[in-house]
């Protein structure tokens, strides 16, 4: 973190303020890392390991300089190794596609307009659909338990959820593009 031998002291505060970075962090981080995997159980695992990288690479962070950019650099390669490791797993994204998404969140620094969007083609969404997202995302439910509770096949749901997702991206899309040529 610091070039000269700080005393301990200088050690602690130094220690305290990598800390209060890497709190402060926290939510971005698990938005960016979400929004590159789909997939909140995975990305609490993801943020789990780029906390850790963080940490013991906390020496190399310059105080001063940018740690959202940092952190943020680390979760994408985190990212990248989970997807290196589950290959051969068909439902996480392909390493083309993050680093388009990822490339897309660094090109848009101000998410409000794409958030007030989503809200707005969310309303547009039919009360089961909604339901189905509520029970995946904000409740967490695994693909296998969307099935059992609905009485539909595993592939049924997956389909079911791809689908509203595209038409989510399509309206989002239609409506920024829409904004951007007013």
């Amino acid at each position: 973190m610091s070039e000269a031998k700080p005393d301990s002291s200088d050690l602690h505060r130094e220690k305290e303020q990598f800390v209060q970075l890497l709190v402060g962090e926290q939510l971005s981080l698990i938005n960016y890392i979400t929004m590159l995997l789909a997939d909140p159980h995975a990305a609490n695992n993801v943020l789990q390991e780029t906390n850790l990288v963080l940490w013991r690479k906390a020496k190399e962070f310059q105080l001063g300089t940018s740690f959202s950019a940092w952190a943020q650099k680390v979760a994408y390669w985190q990212v990248q190794a989970y997807v290196r490791n589950r290959v051969r797993d068909r439902h996480v994204f392909s390493k083309e596609l993050i680093d388009q998404l990822a490339n897309r969140a660094n090109d848009e620094p101000d998410d409000t307009a794409v958030h007030v969007t989503l809200r707005h083609c969310l309303k547009n969404t039919s009360k089961t659909n909604l339901d189905l997202l509520r029970r995946r995302y904000e409740d967490g439910l695994s693909i296998a338990a969307l099935a059992k509770r609905t009485g539909k096949s595993i592939s049924a749901v997956k389909v079911r959820l791809m689908r509203i997702r595209q038409a989510l991206l399509q309206c989002i899309e239609q409506n920024m593009s829409e904004a951007e040529s007013t």
